[in-house]
């Protein structure tokens, strides 16, 4: 005979979620979290109420604000939106002030906690007209035009003579050292030669520099050479074969070969 035999089985009772450790932990994390985020997005303590703008001096300071406040506004689900300077993001907003205002040469944009950001500007500065054909543009010391001008708005004009490329704001048009020549130029014939020159023409490949006097005529430069002899031998030829009463028929002076040329 088999004997049956009964097997017991424990039954296991489930331990309770409220008493789980990780349960715990993951809320107290996502509990922190939450309230981490809520205190960088929409604490009233850390909100942008005050955009500080220094060195501006043409470009109204509203105009800047007006440009930035779009940047600072973040929106999110719910129609909730944050200006938080926890989310602020100088390098985007100076990246968008230098393609909107083509004025502006240097810039800083710094987050100043709690609520202010802190706009700093330096303006460009006109040394020059550069004209092409009829359009005249203001010319920064790095070659940059920055905004459209008439012929009579500066004391000195570049004229160029180049191949058309695209012409736009903000574009550089000459590279800074055929620029520092040419006021190196200017100055030099004022003050050694005692001739003023206002308006110079630039031709093809940056070589040849035309300087038109106040007196009519012409000095040919070849750029592309030391210009500092070639200044020395107008300052000689002006002094010793051609003073003030000579030159009422004086149509140029070629200074772009070892001897100097005049008509």
């Amino acid at each position: 005979m088999v004997n049956s035999q009964k097997r017991k089985y424990k039954i296991k009772k489930k331990r309770s979620l409220l008493k789980s450790r990780l349960f715990w932990s993951a809320l107290l994390t996502i509990v922190g979290l939450t309230l981490t985020a809520d205190l960088i997005l929409f604490s009233p303590f850390l909100q942008i109420n005050e955009i500080s703008v220094s060195g501006n001096e043409r470009i109204p300071a509203t105009e800047i604000q007006n440009s930035i406040w779009p940047e600072v506004e973040k929106s999110f689900p719910f129609g909730l939106k944050s200006r938080s300077i926890l989310l602020a993001d100088p390098p985007s907003i100076k990246t968008r002030l230098l393609e909107k205002f083509p004025l502006i040469d240097g810039l800083s944009v710094k987050r100043l906690l709690p609520k202010s950001l802190v706009v700093e500007i330096g303006e460009r500065k006109t040394v020059s007209l550069w004209c092409w054909e009829i359009n005249c543009f203001a010319l920064d010391k790095n070659g940059v035009i920055f905004e459209a001008a008439s012929e009579g708005q500066a004391g000195l004009v570049i004229k160029s003579k180049q191949p058309k490329n695209e012409i736009s704001i903000g574009k550089k048009v000459m590279e800074e050292k055929i620029l520092e020549q040419i006021l190196f130029i200017q100055q030099t014939m004022s003050q050694k030669a005692k001739i003023e020159a206002k308006e110079f023409t630039l031709f093809e490949n940056d070589q040849r520099l035309n300087a038109k006097t106040n007196e009519g005529w012409e000095v040919f430069f070849d750029l592309k050479g030391d210009v500092n002899w070639p200044l020395v031998e107008l300052e000689l030829v002006l002094e010793k074969e051609l003073p003030q009463e000579k030159r009422g028929s004086l149509e140029y002076i070629d200074l772009r070969f070892n001897k100097v040329y005049y008509k």
